[in-house]
Order: structure tokens, then C-alpha cells, then sequence
């Protein structure tokens, strides 16, 4: 007999020892966490732009130790990027460092074959995605939204299966235009219509079930978040905390990092909620000016779970037994088996 469990393991939440963090936000019963974050500028060749705020490898390297941190501290399982190094080195650094801390091969990066050789201001950065390989593995291939200039690399799309369901959904990653001037809300027009078009016309679309992520540098009001509306998506954020905001400009609170789903997509949302990784903190302590957001996913379920269908069980009891089974970790009590849908080890 199989039954749902939420369950209580008493681990503790980072690996490593910082600064600490707030509160890993509550998303629901998730499977599948999501999280996407701008990482300013997180650059391993420093010294090819002007873009990042370090200029050696101690700089390189306490930055990446607070990503790091804040990786293995949410317990998410898919990580969206952007304003990273547009060469493949720099998350292939990321994840070597992250599993050093994890303490075991855990996560990989996806490849996308981004590879700019001359840098410049304008084309030096790109989004990417980190995910955990014992849930979920990419299904196909990290493409691009746009065939324009830059967004080509700051607009991607994965596909995502997770691997002990077989269950799929397609993540689209961003970073629009940033604000500036009317010019710039001009173009983050032509980058909302250009991720419509990205996602409703190409071929390359996985799975129909679509979460829009990333910086798109525009509060609620603005016309290409009207577009995106427009388009079938709604924004999660918001569903769950109508005060949610993602950056500070001049002491006002901002939401400009944002998380549409499209309708099929929104049915299997258990959560989503801004995590003040950053805004919260003392400059020391950031390594970006934008908080994480993060989405929790029960891929392949359209009504909400009973709380009365919920178990607690604490795993440390000596009856309790603990076995994986086709990717998904199994708990055993009285002869009971309970599937774990709660925190994750």
C-alpha cells in the first residue's frame, strides 16, 4: 500500500558554513522546485569584461561560495541563470564548486553551446540552467527563444522530465532589456512578442505545460508584461503574495523578476514566493541586487492534495526503513509504504 507522506527528516538546511540566509520561503507539497535568480554579472574571466564587481580569484571565489550557499539552502532542484558568463566555463565552475560542497557528483549544468569569444558590454552575458540529476534530466536541447542578437543568449528554453514520474514541463529563462528610458521599454516590447512567438510558433517545444522565468526588468504595469498576460500566462508571485517584490531601486520594492504560468502549467503549482536572498542582506552578504524566485512544481496533478491524506513521520525512528525505488525514495513503517512528496533529503 502506497500513501502520500509529509515528512520531517531534522537535517540541517545549508551544508556550508555563511552569513545566514533568510528563510527558505514555503512553496507547498512540491516534487520539483524551481528557482531563478539574476547572479550580476558572476563571471569566471573577470578579467575579459567590465561587467563584474571583483577583479581576482578571491573576489571570484566569495561570490561563488554564497551562490553555493544559497543553492544547497533552498533544496530547489532546477536552477535558472542569467547575467552569467556567456562561455561554458563559468557554470561548469559553479557546479564543481557546488558539488564539492554537496559533498558528492549531484548536479551538472545544462550544455548550450554558448561560447562568446569577444567580449563586449552588450553580448557578454547569457541564462542558463543547473539542475539535480537524481530528479529531473533536460528533455532536448537549451535553445533560444529569439534569433536576435544578444537575446539569443539571454532568452532560453528547456524542456524538463521529471524522472520518477515521466511527468515534463518546458522552463522558459530570461533577461529583458533593462530599464533605462522609453527606448528601453521599447525593447522589452520587441522582447515579450519575441518570447510569444518563441514559445506559441516553434517546433521546439517539449511539453505544451510552459513556466516563464528570469529578469524582465518590468513591474506589472508595463506593456510587455501586458503582452505576456495577453499571451495565456499569469504571474505566480503574485497569486501567493500580492505585496511580493525581487529588487530594491532607490528604496522602492520592486517585483521585476517574475514567474508566468500558462493555464495547464498553473494547475500543477503547489507555490511560488520571492526569497529575499539578497534585498534582506548587507552588501557584504549579497552576491546579487536580485532576490530568487522560486516556484514549487507537482508535475502531472490538477487538484490540490487533502492535508487529511498527509502523514508526519519522523525518519529517524528505528522502525523506519528508507529505500530508493526507481529514482523515488520509498519510507517503510509497520509494514507501510509511504511516497515521499515533502522536503527533500
Amino acid at each position: 500500500m502506497k500513501r502520500r507522506l509529509l515528512i520531517w527528516l531534522g537535517l540541517a538546511a545549508a551544508l556550508i558554513v555563511q552569513a545566514a540566509l533568510p528563510t527558505v520561503p514555503n512553496v507547498g507539497n512540491a516534487r520539483i522546485i524551481v528557482l531563478a535568480n539574476n547572479l550580476e554579472n558572476f563571471y569566471y574571466n573577470y578579467d575579459e569584461s567590465s561587467r563584474p564587481s571583483y577583479s581576482d580569484d578571491a573576489g571570484r571565489a566569495a561570490k561563488t561560495a554564497k551562490i553555493v550557499q544559497m543553492m544547497l539552502t533552498s533544496g530547489a532542484d532546477i536552477f535558472a541563470f542569467c547575467e552569467v558568463e556567456a562561455k561554458p566555463i563559468t557554470l561548469e565552475y559553479l557546479v564543481q564548486e557546488l558539488n564539492t560542497a554537496a559533498g558528492g557528483n549531484y548536479y551538472a549544468a545544462v550544455s548550450d553551446g554558448i561560447n562568446v569569444q569577444t567580449d563586449s558590454y552588450d553580448n557578454a552575458i547569457k541564462s542558463g540552467f543547473v539542475y539535480r540529476i537524481a530528479t529531473v534530466v533536460p528533455y532536448g536541447s537549451d535553445y533560444a527563444a529569439t534569433n536576435v542578437s544578444y537575446y539569443r543568449n539571454t532568452m532560453r528554453i528547456q524542456a524538463w522530465e521529471e524522472l520518477a514520474t515521466g511527468e515534463r514541463f518546458t522552463l522558459s529563462m530570461n533577461h529583458f532589456k533593462a530599464m533605462s528610458d522609453d527606448a528601453s521599454k521599447n525593447k522589452r516590447v520587441d522582447n515579450a512578442n519575441w518570447l510569444m512567438n518563441g514559445l506559441s510558433n516553434s517546433s521546439k517545444v517539449k511539453d505544451p505545460d510552459i513556466l516563464i522565468m528570469g529578469d524582465l526588468n518590468a513591474q506589472m504595469a508595463e506593456s510587455c508584461i501586458t503582452i505576456i498576460e495577453n499571451g495565456g500566462y499569469e504571474e505566480q508571485l503574485l497569486l501567493f503574495d500580492e505585496n511580493a517584490y525581487s529588487y530594491i531601486y532607490k528604496g522602492t520594492h520592486e517585483l521585476i523578476d517574475h514567474a508566468f504560468a500558462n493555464s495547464t502549467m498553473e494547475e500543477q503549482i503547489t507555490g511560488a514566493a520571492v526569497w529575499h536572498t539578497n534585498t534582506l542582506q548587507s552588501y557584504s552578504q549579497r552576491y546579487s541586487d536580485h532576490d530568487a524566485v522560486m516556484v514549487g512544481l507537482r508535475l502531472g496533478e490538477d487538484e490540490p492534495i487533502d492535508p487529511s491524506d498527509i502523514d508526519v513521520i519522523d525518519a529517524s525512528e528505528p522502525t523506519v526503513q528508507k529505500i530508493i525505488r526507481h529514482g523515488q525514495l520509498i519510507i517503510i513503517r509497520g509494514g507501510v509504504e509511504y511516497t515521499i512528496t515533502g522536503q527533500r533529503l
